[in-house]
């Protein structure tokens, strides 16, 4: 009998974290856009023509991932019978006179036309895009100009590119954040083809997720915490996979180890991606805390137990208010589901929990209660965090 492989077949490493051209191997959610991309490039190439075209969306949200993986299809489609290059630039942070460096060094390495770099050290802005263009013209190739992040290019130098495109064997791809200047506004009656990517929904988000972490662990990774990631970036940010590649990537370290995952550890992690995190300080916490009675400390402090011992990430309805009967049991307390009610609509208001996007509406609940009309919650503020509290709360009485 042939035991069963534990090797994941998806495996590519930590390149798929870690290389930021790295493209997966079908991009999910996204085929629509890939196949329009691919059709219109394509019968550029065909027909000879060349574009201006610009993807726009928010930080993360692929759309550099988009252009890669087509571009990378059109040169190994039409590799043995038309010569193609691509060139990528990142427009972050560079002045004119460094973009078009750049660029003339990346073309001068796909020709042989040996520029003397030196002569060229400084240069202004006028005899390099001179340069620039006359290189440009005499390759022997249909270029592909892939502009990053165009919102940081000044709008003239811009134009120039846009209309030195329409005249030569170039076809300038750009893609743009949601924040762009003014004056580069004004230029968007020049692109061919303008695209702007949509929000993920929850579940395809975490579908993506899923993926990259599949492609840069050898081992299984729990769910839930990759469900946790999705959840935190909905809630606290906005459903991009950019967002949960960077988190990922900051526990790679822990995750690794397959053998030994420290959840608080994880937490204090992911909670540090967020700067606007919604959760209360420790001597907000307190203040609460000190005001609230006997019953509310005690079953904060079943909460953190429940979290502590079962290094969790989530907590049914049911769970909380079975913590809820027990706690009135340990003080001999009468249960009541609107103190029940008022206790998780305060967690929800100061930050500790937050109802996850993957399961809804629970229909046992009262319709008038938004706060618990969830099957699910996921925790915020890490449970060491509470039980500190806790313990500087029960100091007092």
């Amino acid at each position: 009998m042939i035991a069963k492989s534990n090797i994941n077949k998806n495996y590519v490493g930590p390149k798929a974290l870690f290389d930021p051209n790295y493209i997966p191997p079908n991009l999910l959610h996204r085929q629509k856009e890939e196949n329009s991309l691919f059709s219109i490039l394509n019968d550029s190439i065909s027909d000879e023509f060349n574009l201006n075209i610009l993807y726009q969306g928010i930080n993360g949200i692929g759309k550099k991932v988009i252009v890669n993986k087509v571009l990378n299809d059109i040169l190994n489609q039409n590799k043995d019978s038309i010569k193609i290059n691509k060139i990528s630039i990142d427009c972050k942070e560079k002045n004119p006179e460094e973009l078009i460096f750049l660029l003339l060094n990346e073309i001068n390495g796909l020709s042989n036309f040996n520029l003397d770099f030196r002569l060229l050290l400084n240069s202004e802005v006028l005899h390099l895009w001179n340069t620039f263009k006359f290189i440009c013209n005499r390759t022997d190739s249909h270029l592909f100009f892939l502009f990053n992040n165009v919102e940081y290019l000044e709008p003239e130098l811009f134009n120039k590119f846009l209309q030195f495109g329409k005249e030569s064997n170039i076809t300038l791809i750009s893609t743009v954040n949601k924040i762009i200047q003014p004056g580069t506004m004004d230029l968007f009656s020049e692109f061919d083809l303008k695209k702007k990517l949509d929000f993920y929904n929850y579940q395809e988000l975490y579908s993506i997720l899923k993926q990259r972490v599949q492609l840069s662990f050898s081992h299984e990774i729990d769910r839930n915490l990759i469900r946790y990631i999705t959840d935190l970036i909905c809630e606290q940010y906005v459903p991009v996979p950019g967002k949960g590649i960077e988190i990922i990537r900051d526990l790679y370290p822990i995750l690794k180890n397959k053998n030994n995952t420290d959840n608080f550890e994880v937490l204090d992690i992911c909670q540090n991606e967020f700067d606007s995190m919604q959760i209360s300080d420790e001597f907000n916490m307190i203040n609460y805390l000190s005001e609230e009675d006997i019953l509310t400390v005690i079953f904060l402090d079943n909460f953190s137990n429940y979290f502590t011992r079962k290094n969790r990430y989530y907590i049914s309805f049911k769970e909380l208010h079975e913590l809820y009967e027990i706690s009135c049991e340990t003080l001999e307390y009468e249960k009541g589901f609107n103190e029940f009610r008022k206790m998780i609509e305060e967690f929800l208001n100061i930050g500790i929990i937050k109802p996850s996007k993957r399961i809804f509406h629970n229909k046992n609940t009262d319709e008038s209660f938004s706060g618990v009309n969830y099957d699910s919650f996921f925790i915020l503020m890490n449970p060491k965090q509470i039980k500190v509290i806790i313990d500087a709360i029960f100091n007092q009485y």
